[in-house]
């Protein structure tokens, strides 16, 4: 995935956590907006991902489901059964991962 494109990736996760501190800010619970959060950075995966060349969505596709069971990563269902709060949940899903090829 070109430097350019991994940036702006990086940048739209970024930006997903003022957008939940303000749902917090205005009563939504936190477990509501760990799962918001979590299905937006599901959502910008998808669509980054549709622009990475099929060798490297094969590899990061690959590596996703040993460590998580499927091709997206954990659910927020997933994180809370591993004893995640749904904070931690929110503060993860607004933390872009190291770069291995994709997002």
């Amino acid at each position: 995935m070109a430097a350019d494109l991994r940036a702006q990736y990086e940048a739209e996760v970024a930006a997903l956590r003022a957008v939940a501190e303000q749902r917090l800010a205005t009563g939504s619970g936190e477990e509501q907006v760990a799962r918001w959060i979590v299905a937006q950075r599901n959502a910008l995966k998808l669509r980054y991902r549709a622009g990475t060349p099929a060798d490297e969505l094969a590899r990061l596709q690959a590596w996703t489901r040993s460590r998580y069971g499927n091709d997206l990563g954990p659910s927020a269902e997933q994180l809370h059964a591993q004893g995640k709060s749904w904070r931690q949940i929110i503060e993860g899903a607004a933390r872009p991962g190291r770069y291995r090829g994709a997002p």
